[in-house]
């Protein structure tokens, strides 16, 4: 299964990424970064329109392939924070560690599996539970070339709702969020992660992405997630949720000695702890402006805000065998 072999899985929300605001530096910064930290496999959100996506690819290189998905917000679910057309989600890849799952057709010929934004998933409202405000974007990959592996790895990448600020203190819109994270991972994340297709190879579900929750920690006064710290039990599953640094940036001006310009933990990796035992996850932030590689940014978090984003990337390297 490509024992030895790692690879370097990132989510990062690249903060409103668009055509006007995808400049050329800082698309060359975003792919600095994903260079830098050897990310095979990336993630993002707040990408609200394709063609940000070209200038990034650009910087990377002929290497790279991309695919950019809407997910439209439900009639009468408008999510104030972000544009009224809804969230644009893409994958990030490099072609010389990864490519989309192929699958035989009736008539000999093969076909990938399309990245797509997943809306087939169930509610149960019984529960109490209600439809994401946007679905998330659902991609399967599996690495490239001989020695790569067989196996494939599915990925559902999410922004869970955020309406702003005032939702920090207000328990309703904390509610609102856990719904979300309910629904994505006791209901959605079972059902992909026990799909049979038609191939016969190893499959490991991840759901990643901005959750605007934080891990629960004593220090924990915002919206957290509220789930066991040994993880949701679903049958054979033990779903767990980690990467408890903090990823978010404060407002210029806001920084204080114990945070530095840091202010949540929102971005997060969550997986089947028996299941992706084989892989041997690491997950960690990068943590560019704390880092003298990135001089430009070190220290400074206001030119990171302005330049790149208001979240710094994490990252997930695995270890088959």
């Amino acid at each position: 299964m490509g024992q030895g072999r790692q690879y370097r899985i990132g989510s990062f929300n690249v903060n409103r990424l668009s055509r006007s605001t995808a400049t050329r530096l800082r698309a060359q910064n975003i792919a600095d970064i994903i260079r830098h930290e050897q990310m095979d496999l990336v993630a993002l959100q707040e990408v609200l329109d394709e063609d940000a996506l070209h200038p990034v690819c650009s910087c990377l290189g002929t290497g790279w392939e991309s695919v950019w998905l809407n997910s439209r917000p439900k009639k009468g679910m408008k999510d104030v924070d972000h544009d009224p057309g809804g969230e644009g989600y893409a994958f990030l890849w490099d072609r010389r560690r990864f490519r989309k799952v192929q699958s035989g057709l009736l008539d000999g010929n093969m076909e990938n599996f399309e990245p797509c934004i997943y809306t087939r998933y169930k509610v149960n409202r019984q529960e109490g539970f209600e439809e994401l405000i946007r679905d998330p974007v659902y991609g399967r990959f599996t690495p490239q070339g001989l020695g790569g592996g067989n196996f494939e790895l599915r990925l559902i990448c999410t922004h869970i709702r955020y309406n702003g600020l005032d939702e920090e203190s207000d328990r309703f819109f904390w509610k609102m969020r856990q719904n979300e994270f309910d629904v994505l991972t006791r209901s959605l994340y079972p059902m992909l992660a026990d799909m049979v297709y038609g191939i016969q190879m190893p499959a490991y579900t991840i759901l990643l992405g901005d959750y605007n929750m934080n891990l629960k920690r004593l220090w924990t006064k915002k919206p957290y997630i509220d789930t066991p710290d040994d993880g949701i039990r679903l049958d054979d599953k033990r779903i767990v949720t980690v990467q408890d640094q903090l990823t978010t940036l404060k407002r210029p001006k806001k920084a204080d000695e114990e945070t530095r310009g840091y202010k949540h933990n929102y971005d997060h990796f969550s997986y089947d702890k028996n299941k992706l035992s084989c892989l041997h996850p690491f997950v960690s932030r990068v943590d560019v402006v704390g880092s003298s590689y990135y001089s430009a940014f070190y220290d400074n978090y206001d030119l990171y805000r302005e330049e790149i984003s208001n979240h710094i990337p994490i990252v997930m390297t695995i270890t088959p065998g």
